[in-house]
């Protein structure tokens, strides 16, 4: 498959939009770091003696929630896109039906 100016249009157009979605994210990290008490550029860590079970379960659905809103995000670039494969591997033709 040859690389088109479509393709590097899309690849630009993606990477744009995780640009703007890694913007986002840090700027909530650095919310929560301020909410902490934090300096945005101090570095969090966590002795693992210090992790209690509440916090581990915490990390857990926080970890949880984010795959599942990635994965949503990831699903809604796709179709934005129109880069969504099809069964067929975008081998059938137009009017055709699979049987």
């Amino acid at each position: 498959m040859a690389f088109t100016e479509q393709d590097l249009k899309n690849q630009k157009q993606e990477i744009t939009r995780l640009a703007d979605e890694l913007s986002r994210l840090n700027s909530a990290f650095a919310e929560q770091k301020k909410a902490l008490g934090l300096s945005e550029e101090e570095k969090v860590t966590v002795d693992a003696s210090e992790i209690t079970p509440e916090l581990e379960k915490a990390m857990a659905d926080a970890s949880e929630k984010a795959k599942r809103e990635g994965e949503a995000r990831a699903t809604q670039a796709k179709l934005a896109s129109g880069s969504g494969s099809s069964s067929t591997g975008g081998r059938c033709r137009r009017g055709a039906m699979r049987i």
